[in-house]
């Protein structure tokens, strides 16, 4: 994978070229097509903001007036930038770097969670549902995150005060949002600073099947 730089902070634009080297099981894409991916950090997800498909130039190939596009496969895109964006040797990006600044030990200790804790464990979970690629598990995600097990997630899940949060859909579909009280908490316990995020990131508060971005 080839990029335009080597940071991806929030608002960074980067310019990826992708081609048959980059198949690993997520992604394929054959010998003669390379993949131009524009993509962006938009509150701590990855949106692709334009893909170009283009035939790569082979004067030794047989084949260089075509392109296999019926052998292109990119159902996984999405998780493989993510992958490859996660990775500590190059970008070591993490979507959690966007969220809130919180002690989650609460979680992590087995201690009984206050209303505050409940309602930034619902936001980070609303968050993890927005900027997690479909085809990774948010549980297993917030359970690496907060150091516990993905059970205790579920477990944590179902134990949410209702008059915080609101889980729509089944326990294994993404979904829910906060309710009123919860934003007064985390507004009222926030700086100025990050009550501004909390309050321009939309991410954070609700998650439905529409692109918020």
């Amino acid at each position: 994978m080839e990029s335009s730089q080597q940071n991806f902070e929030l608002g960074v634009n980067l310019e990826i070229t992708l081609d048959s080297k980059d198949n690993d099981g997520l992604i394929f894409i054959p010998k003669n097509t390379s993949l131009e991916v524009k993509i962006e950090n938009y509150h701590g997800k990855i949106l692709i903001n334009e893909m170009v498909i283009k035939k790569i130039e082979d004067e030794l190939s047989l084949s260089k007036d075509t392109m296999e596009i019926s052998s292109l496969d990119l159902k996984l895109l999405d998780r493989f930038l993510f992958k490859q964006l996660n990775d500590k040797a190059t970008y070591d990006y993490s979507p959690y770097k966007h969220f809130l600044n919180y002690d989650f030990s609460v979680f992590e200790k087995g201690r009984r969670p206050s209303e505050i804790d409940w309602a930034m464990f619902s936001s980070l979970y609303v968050f993890s549902c927005n900027v997690l690629p479909e085809s990774i598990k948010v549980e297993l995600s917030l359970a690496k995150e907060l150091r516990i097990s993905e059970e205790n997630v579920k477990k944590y899940l179902k134990k949410v005060p209702e008059n915080i949060f609101i889980k729509t859909g089944g326990m294994e579909k993404r979904g829910g949002n906060l309710t009123f009280d919860a934003e007064e908490l985390i507004k009222n316990y926030l700086g100025e600073d990050e009550k501004k995020v909390f309050e321009e990131n939309p991410f954070l508060k609700f998650h439905s099947d529409l692109d918020l971005a």
